[in-house]
């Protein structure tokens, strides 16, 4: 079956690994994972960011066009999917934030490497995780809670009731600094220090030019990759965002015109700060709308399904 679309959208990519390693995180993809996409989807189908920007601008995007965006900036995009994308003559969008320096780094990414590496699956993980910081139960029964499990199973259906228990001490129960002084005592616990695999994870400033270089665009980000880019202040938001528009005006020697929402967190402060930096094109990250609403809100609200889904079609 061929891959349907009733509205233009992106694909949105983020880890990939070799095809032996058997130990990653849930949604990481192969080179052969890469390669059905583009079949299911037809190369004819894809297009390059630049006539993606074109088309929109000039009302020409059709319901079965898509593009393909990278987030994150991480050296698997370029070490597994860049060649595959070569051998297809396709370009990208590729998005990118500014916490991927020796001394500050998303130690986020590095958690979800983590996680498998010592727990082998998640479940194991978030049972440990608990028992470790001995949290009360109670709050998973909170309103606070439901209702952002509710929100988020709206919007993907794959995330398990642990994982979302996970992700709500992530985003909303912890400080960001809280979040990962715990998370790196736990780990400390078993042996396992956070500093140490950093190395060979994020795109470097070289890279980043060589793909500008070969016709993909590099885009904005955030500066720290926030968790709930949302909850910031509009001044925070504002640093976030402009740290990171300097950044890759800088390595790049071009403004950047581009973007994806971290983690899908924004609200109309993002989009009026962004306006103001005249990027011409944004992403979310779910296919979903509420009632009454356009399935692509505005040119920096464009959807994007996760591979995940795609590779469930026969």
């Amino acid at each position: 079956m061929a891959y349907q679309s009733k509205f233009p959208h992106g694909i949105m990519f983020h880890r990939f690994k070799d095809e032996k390693d058997k130990n990653s995180t849930k949604g990481t993809l192969t080179s052969k994972n890469l390669k059905r996409i583009i079949n299911l989807i037809g190369r004819e189908r894809i297009l390059d960011p630049k006539e993606w920007i074109h088309k929109m601008h000039n009302g020409n995007l059709l319901n079965k066009h898509v593009c393909f965006t990278f987030d994150d900036g991480l050296k698997s995009q370029i070490k597994i999917a860049l060649p595959i994308l070569e051998k297809f003559n396709i370009k990208a969008f590729w998005f990118v934030h500014c916490k991927t320096l020796p001394n500050n780094f998303d130690k986020n990414e590095i958690f979800s490497l983590l996680i498998i590496k010592k727990f082998k699956n998640f479940k194991n993980f978030v049972y440990n995780f608990l028992n470790f910081i001995k949290i009360n139960k109670d709050v998973f029964n909170s309103k606070k809670f439901n209702d952002y499990y509710n929100e988020e199973k709206k919007l993907y259906k794959f995330h398990s009731r642990l994982e979302l228990k996970y992700k709500f001490l992530r985003d909303i129960y912890y400080s960001r600094k809280k979040f990962e002084s715990t998370m790196e005592k736990f780990f400390k616990k078993y042996g396992i220090y956070v500093n140490k695999f950093y190395k060979n994870t994020w795109l470097d400033k070289k890279d980043l030019i060589k793909l500008d270089k070969k016709g993909h665009v590099i885009g904005l980000h955030s500066y720290s990759h926030p968790y709930r880019m949302k909850s910031l202040s509009e001044k925070e938001q504002k640093n976030e965002y402009t740290k990171n528009f300097k950044y890759l005006k800088s390595v790049l020697k071009k403004k950047p015109f581009a973007m994806s929402h971290p983690l899908d967190s924004y609200n109309h402060l993002s989009l009026k700060i962004l306006r103001k930096l005249k990027i011409k094109c944004g992403f979310r990250s779910h296919t979903k709308t509420s009632k009454g609403s356009r399935i692509n809100p505005s040119y920096l609200e464009f959807a994007r399904e996760d591979p995940s889904n795609m590779l469930k079609f026969r």
